[in-house]
């Protein structure tokens, strides 16, 4: 017993210790950042400061946790040794705990950034740098617009047109001569066109005055400089009317994400954001947070509506009876409601979550809205993810800042998603570390009274790594973090503990959905069960059942991370009934678009899992009381299925994935499809002339 005492204060000392390095090393970078970064020492300050009050108050609740963190798997192997150590250090796990893992029943792997198993497919990249010519003479910058002398431009306002969400007009030019400030042009728009050339090419003939000519050569396109920028505009009738303190929280509300990132690659490929966000800011991270559906598209309408797409009225392109998304009661329609100023902005227009396959909308949707800008100025972009002298992403991050300095007297509510760097290649992601960690500490002065949510919508499975049940298990799992400022501890120390009690239980996008609900409508933290009925997900300003499922959390089986799977054998299953069942529905899909798309001929089965949900196996082995073992059969069997097809006009595969479900009688095993098709890997052309719903399952005739 003695003996066991000293094992268990060794433990403690050793955790308090790990505790202070970290918080010490975490201190030392940030000084060293701040320093690199120019932030001013009044930011830094506020910064230390917050991170001091806080952190004491957030180690205690997390020290008293009555659940303690899952024990941590790497890929998926028990983490073991040192290295394990090491890891659960860095995390803040104590690796003496038990009960966690077997007390809760969604049990989530945690994986190393830098796991070796799939570090081949990630590579550094050198800092992207947009070429700039050696002499701008037009411009904007910090508020003025700069014409050099001898020179003419045209100042247009770009506006969106009523009911067209993918077109953009021009109002009528103004000519500037000179450089100006904005303040003194009172300029009423949020985004701007600048066409400038030498005053020499305006040498006017008898049909065309000066004036006449540089409309046309911006509206061809063929003026010497053309320059966009972003001018947040607030509302004209000034300071908004704000929600009643008996109503909302006084907080405001901004949501930051990066398209395509697990969180593993995030922390990997974003390390100093990560960083600071995590041990600076000490955000909570929601290690459990899992996908429900494909796509950002999954990821996105839960979590601003709390309903999948499944339960949305018809807004897909060219389908029968299809609405604008207008008719979706989106979060931020319900912040506008109660006198909040609103932005939505994605930085990809092509595929753009409510553009490319929906309708988008008829009316603009936020009260500022940065889909007109990228359209204005996809065609002008001056290099690949730069437009003129900027990163793309840095004019997203600017545009934030403005709308939050706009708007210093009224609540705010802003979702921004930068998704282009992502697209295709994830180790681009490492362009935005630097940009966002200074974003983040540019806005320090308003994370006093704001509640920032970091996160990403959903990995991303590279081709070779689509067999890899690691890569699969973490594009279900992508980033959540969540900062929650000082005073919401001070005022607010209830819901604040229970959010840090749930990092490390099963979340999902619903229950951001229901915790952003709970901002503006604070009669529902009254109630004992504050779901509507029918419908997934809670607040997490309750704490959530260590006994939650996928299941009861609104999951689907291809979607949970948190399941057993085991490989099968040879005999298991008839490959080729599952086989013969993906390539009819396959085909099937696309049998009306034969002048577009070729059937498919031939399946490969790439990969076969048998997948359990945890809590069968603990009602099992409770109630038979012996072990689940991979030869353990239920009355129900699901087989997790990746595959690749090609069909006659095509030599490249296509890779997909799906869930089956067995029954097996004694006279024969039939396969029922449980979730949709999900194609893998982007298809290979544009060619096609179908909607983006078809295309996923095309193999297009016209390549």
């Amino acid at each position: 017993m003695a003996n066991q005492r000293s094992f268990c204060c060794r433990t403690k000392i050793r955790f308090f210790l790990t505790l202070t390095l970290v918080a010490a090393a975490a201190l030392f970078l940030f000084n060293i950042a701040t320093q690199i970064l120019d932030i001013p020492p009044s930011r830094r300050d506020f910064i230390q400061r917050e991170y001091e009050d806080r952190g004491e108050i957030i180690r205690k609740w997390r020290k008293e946790k009555s659940q303690p963190r899952n024990k941590p798997v790497i890929g998926a192997v028990p983490c073991k040794g040192k290295k394990c150590n090491k890891f659960m250090g860095v995390l803040g796990l104590d690796k003496n705990s038990e009960g966690g893992a077997s007390a809760q029943h969604c049990r989530h792997p945690l994986f190393l950034p830098q796991n070796d198993s799939i570090s081949s497919y990630f590579s550094k990249r050198p800092p992207l740098k947009c070429k700039v010519p050696e002499e701008l003479q037009c411009g904007y910058s910090g508020g003025k617009i700069t014409v050099a002398a001898d020179w003419s431009c045209l100042l247009q306002a770009i506006n969106r047109p009523d009911s067209k969400d993918s077109v953009v007009e021009y109002t009528s030019p103004q000519l500037l001569t000179r450089s100006v400030d904005v303040q003194e042009l009172k300029l009423d728009k949020d985004f701007y066109r600048l066409s400038c050339v030498p005053n020499k090419h305006l040498v006017g003939t008898e049909s065309q005055k000066p004036l006449e000519k540089l409309k046309v050569m911006a509206t061809d396109g063929e003026t010497s400089e053309q320059h966009f920028f972003t001018h947040i505009s607030s509302y004209p009738d000034g300071e908004l009317d704000l929600c009643p303190s008996d109503k909302c929280l006084p907080y405001n509300v901004l949501i930051l994400g990066v398209g395509s990132l697990s969180q593993a690659s995030f922390r990997r490929l974003l390390p100093k954001t990560y960083d600071y966000f995590t041990n600076t800011l000490l955000s909570s991270q929601f290690t459990g947070y899992n996908v429900v559906g494909d796509g950002a598209t999954g990821a996105l309408l839960p979590l601003l509506t709390g309903l999948d797409e499944s339960h949305q009225v018809e807004a897909r392109i060219n389908k029968e009876h299809s609405h604008y998304m207008d008719r979706m009661e989106l979060l931020w329609n319900a912040y506008d409601r109660q006198g909040y100023a609103t932005l939505y902005a994605e930085d990809h227009p092509s595929s753009n979550t409510f553009n490319e396959r929906f309708q988008g909308f008829e009316r603009t949707p936020t009260a500022h809205y940065m889909r007109p800008f990228w359209l204005a100025a996809e065609s002008h972009l001056s290099q690949e993810f730069c437009l003129g002298e900027k990163p793309k992403h840095q004019y997203m991050l600017d545009y934030l800042v403005d709308f939050f300095s706009a708007y210093k007297k009224d609540r705010k509510f802003a979702i921004a998603m930068l998704k282009e760097l992502t697209q295709t290649d994830l180790s681009l992601a490492q362009h935005l570390d630097d940009d966002l960690l200074k974003f983040l500490m540019t806005m320090s002065p308003f994370l006093q009274n704001t509640l920032v949510i970091l996160m990403t919508d959903h990995g991303l499975i590279p081709d070779q790594t689509a067999t890899s049940w690691q890569v699969k298990v973490q594009a279900r799992m992508p980033l959540m973090s969540i900062y929650l400022p000082q005073s919401f501890f001070n005022d607010h120390s209830d819901l604040a503990h229970a959010l840090i009690s749930n990092e490390d239980k099963l979340v999902t996008p619903y229950d951001i959905h229901h915790t952003l609900k709970d901002i503006i409508d604070t009669p529902r933290l009254s109630f004992s069960d504050p779901r509507d009925k029918g419908k997934f997900g809670q607040s997490l300003f309750r704490p959530i059942p260590v006994d939650r499922t996928c299941e009861s959390a609104g999951v689907d089986i291809h979607w949970c991370a948190c399941h057993t799977r085991f490989e099968i054998g040879d005999g298991e299953i008839d490959r080729s009934k599952v086989k013969e069942k993906v390539l009819t529905k396959l085909n099937e899909m696309t049998s009306s678009h034969r002048d577009h798309c070729a059937a498919y001929t031939t399946i490969s089965l790439l990969s076969i899992y048998r997948v359990v949900p945890n809590e069968q196996i603990a009602e099992y082995e409770a109630l038979k009381n012996e072990k689940f073992t991979a030869e353990t059969k239920l009355d129900q069997n699901y087989y997790q299925v990746t595959f690749s097809a090609t069909s006659s006009v095509s030599d490249v595969s296509d890779l997909y994935e799906v869930t089956l479900e067995l029954k097996d009688t004694v006279f024969s095993q039939s396969y029922s499809m449980v979730s949709e098709i999900v194609r893998l890997n982007k298809p290979k052309t544009k060619s096609c002339s179908v909607d983006k719903d078809i295309i996923r399952y095309c193999s297009c005739l016209t390549l």
